[in-house]
């Protein structure tokens, strides 16, 4: 439902409204010079927007209603569809980040046998993740980025690249796993 806006006798309609999208970014306000009034006379009479160029920062700008046009219906389904997909993007890496954190949930079941089933007493621990998972889930991360479509249209030549990334986890991986074979071994050969 769109806000309805009351409009004085006198003041000439607005031509855009909040919120709409236009080549200078989002509405997020509107304002008045009215005819007599000291702004009127310095700055012109009539509507004045406030917009919001980039959504990630806190700088905006003023402009008259002749310096405004809306998007074109394709340029607002593409910045719309880019948003979307910006948003999606997230979405997976963060169902990612969730598969990746392992749950350990523990159950007390009572002794009494005189209580009923809704008086058992159930616990939940969320426990810390092993080493072992948080090295399994940076290599998903890592094998995710390396085949971004986004990732692989940068010119990105840093000294270390992913593919060490990925190595330094194999060798943390092998250390991990031989610390826990000497161990084994020594519990059984004292």
């Amino acid at each position: 439902m769109e806000p309805t806006i009351s409009i004085p006798k006198g003041w000439q309609y607005p031509r855009f409204t909040f919120g709409q999208r236009t080549e200078r970014g989002q509405i997020i306000g509107l304002k008045y010079y009215a005819e007599d009034t000291y702004l009127a006379d310095e700055y012109g009479a009539g509507w004045r927007y406030i917009l919001l160029p980039d959504k990630n920062r806190e700088d905006e700008e003023h402009r008259i209603e002749g310096e405004l046009e809306l998007l074109t219906p394709q340029e607002l389904r593409t910045q719309i569809q880019a948003e979307i997909d910006s948003y999606s993007r997230l979405l997976e890496l963060l169902k990612s980040e969730l598969k990746a954190i392992p749950i350990t949930v523990a159950t007390t079941k009572s002794t009494a046998e005189n209580e009923t089933p809704s008086e058992k007493q159930q616990q939940f621990s969320i426990s810390e993740p092993n080493l072992h998972s948080l090295i399994d889930a940076a290599q998903f991360i890592l094998k995710e980025i390396a085949k971004h479509p986004d990732f692989l249209t940068l010119e990105y030549q840093p000294d270390l690249t992913v593919g060490d990334a990925q190595t330094a986890l194999d060798y943390l991986q092998s250390g991990l796993e031989d610390i826990q074979k000497f161990d084994i071994t020594s519990n059984i050969f004292p």
